[in-house]
């Protein structure tokens, strides 16, 4: 953020660590995680799982299944794709910008936009 970098995370990211953080709070871990998490309102925005958000995953998810390259189990909501619509379309509505993808899972996501590994970002 101090190179003036726009942080942007999915409300989807603030579900998966969110409930594995008030899981461990269930089983008697400290809160700081909860309350870390609910600070980062403060510094990044969260995009929000829209209509045109799911149609353009559901796109994205049929695309691949039938190129014979599934991101998940047919089973499995496959957060992969969701995130990546979510992406594909902040593109397209900020073209010229260079977006990049903060994520462990460059292998699939690369598959759909501008992914790398966090720490290999450079700006």
């Amino acid at each position: 953020m101090s190179k003036s970098v726009y942080v942007i995370s999915s409300d989807l990211c603030d579900y998966e660590l969110r409930r594995s953080l008030l899981l461990n709070s269930i089983r008697g871990a400290s809160n700081q995680g909860i309350n870390n998490l609910n600070n980062l309102d403060d510094l990044i925005d969260f995009l929000p799982l829209t209509k045109s958000v799911t149609q353009e995953a559901a796109q994205l998810w049929a695309i691949s299944r039938f190129q014979g390259m599934p991101t998940a189990n047919p089973k499995n909501i496959d957060v992969d794709v969701i995130i990546a619509a979510q992406c594909q379309l902040m593109q397209a509505e900020n073209p010229g910008r260079n977006l990049v993808v903060a994520t462990t899972n460059v292998k699939h996501l690369s598959r759909f936009i501008n992914a790398q590994k966090w720490f290999e970002i450079r700006y």
